[in-house]
């Protein structure tokens, strides 16, 4: 797939951090993307078979439009078609060409074939934050001077410098069972 915005061209590695996709995206017109895919993509993917009620409940309500032609799938979302239509050109000369020259696509490139397409709105949104307060490894919190407050304790999202500037998937799980564990046995002493 790639991510598109309203005029209809790429504008970031698709494979690129969730911090650097999110800030390329909320610079787009209206701070919004598009997910562009054609039909050989949605099947390799599997998710028809693997999510068929979430995937018709998406279709049925237009969070995700299946269009027999690219034209179609601008339409719908009000993004320059002929635009589109160059971009989409463009990326399938780099597929056969091996080569992204726009943004450097990591990864297999593959072209993209006939419709039907499939093409669906993406925007950033807060799912984890990165800061907060700071412990040590008590799960303590600590204060501007780096001292420990008595019985204040930490773990989880509330806590900062844990994952550094960006989290990897997962990793909060570990954050918050260490440290939660952490801190209650710290509690209960």
């Amino acid at each position: 797939s790639i991510l598109v915005n309203k005029e209809g061209k790429r504008f970031v590695e698709e494979l690129e951090r969730r911090d650097v996709i999110s800030k390329a995206v909320t610079e787009q017109t209206g701070g919004v993307s598009y997910m562009f895919w054609d039909e050989a993509s949605m099947e390799a993917s599997g998710v028809k078979e693997a999510h068929p009620e979430e995937y018709e409940r998406l279709i049925k309500e237009k969070h995700l439009v299946k269009a027999d032609t690219i034209d179609e799938a601008a339409a719908f979302f009000g993004i320059d078609a002929e635009t589109l239509k160059k971009t989409i050109a463009d990326y399938n000369q780099y597929a056969a060409d091996g080569k992204d020259l726009e943004f450097n696509k990591r990864g297999k490139l593959v072209a993209f074939g006939e419709g039907p397409y499939y093409i669906m709105v993406s925007q950033p949104s807060v799912h984890h934050t990165m800061g907060g307060v700071v412990i040590n490894t008590n799960a303590q919190v600590l204060d501007k001077d780096g001292k420990a407050i008595s019985g204040l304790y930490a773990a989880g999202e509330v806590t900062g410098g844990i994952h550094g500037t960006n989290r990897l998937g997962s990793d909060a799980i570990a954050d918050i069972t260490v440290f939660g564990r952490i801190a209650g046995e710290q509690v209960s002493k």
